[in-house]
């Protein structure tokens, strides 16, 4: 049977023919009293058809996200998500699947252990991962995962790649990947919070999901129309400013800074003097 129609072949071969965007599928082989004796999944993929993935991360705590965005299609299986150290033994690495389908988990021979989890919620029963978009969806066509590596290494000597394949209901295979980073590349803190302290100054703090001990993760401070803070200073005389802008960022790489967060100061009235 192919997509559950009968075919009508008996035997032990079945040759599948393959014309550009059409062979793809669901092949199944049922015995006479139909019981389920083999199954093979089709899909075709067109050669040098890699998509982008991007990854950031909140710190250096061993977890990261990476995003892809779907082309214009209603519906879409994930096959497939591994995350890899690239090094001598990235060919060892193997990738295992959950019964629920919706986790991933990537060994290699020199233990290094990535976990993955779908970031949307699935359909039950219709395939291994099979996607009912919401209206919301079908705007952004976006969607993501969410790894963690196990034991994070402080100091990284290897590249991280991730790659993801896809398929849509035409059994189209899509595959999206990266061609390795380190963690501080693309490490992106979290925005800090403002708090005004008095009349004349403000103050931020370390995000709460930022690495500790900060003394070993430091973080350097931006401020609108203000050159750099040194890591570790985070405070700035307001004076007159009615509007304060601050991100950060890692000051010992050239990661990405923090979304601006956003302060608006409302300076003291003078009492008026009446005679």
């Amino acid at each position: 049977m192919v997509n559950g129609a009968d075919t009508r072949i008996r035997g032990n071969t079945f040759i599948v023919y393959l014309e550009e965007s059409f062979g793809g599928g669901n092949y199944t082989c049922y015995s006479e009293e139909r019981a389920l004796l083999n199954h093979t999944l089709v899909l075709l993929q067109q050669v040098g058809s890699k998509r982008d993935l991007n990854c950031t991360a909140q710190n250096y705590d061993g977890g990261f996200h990476c995003y892809w965005k779907y082309p214009k299609q209603s519906l879409w299986t994930v096959a497939l998500v591994k995350a890899e150290r690239l090094g001598p033994s990235v060919e060892d690495t193997r990738c295992i699947t959950n019964a629920s389908g919706k986790s991933w988990t990537s060994f290699s021979s020199e233990d290094t252990i990535i976990h993955c989890d779908l970031d949307r919620a699935v359909a039950p029963n219709p395939g291994p991962l099979y996607y009912s978009p919401t209206a919301l969806d079908l705007d952004t066509g976006g969607n993501g995962t969410t790894c963690r590596e196990t034991c994070p290494q402080p100091e990284e000597t290897q590249l991280l790649r991730v790659s993801v394949c896809v398929y849509s209901e035409n059994f189209i295979l899509e595959e999206y990947s990266n061609v390795g980073f380190y963690v501080r590349e693309i490490v992106k803190p979290d925005k800090v919070k403002i708090e005004k302290v008095n009349a004349t100054m403000a103050e931020w703090s370390y995000p709460e999901s930022w690495s500790s001990p900060h003394s070993y993760f430091p973080l350097v401070s931006q401020v609108v129309m203000v050159t750099n803070h040194a890591p570790g200073v985070f405070q700035f005389e307001i004076k007159k400013t009615k509007i304060l802008c601050v991100r950060i960022r890692d000051p010992l790489y050239a990661s990405q800074w923090s979304d601006w967060s956003r302060h608006r100061s409302v300076p003291m009235q003078r009492s008026k003097r009446w005679s």
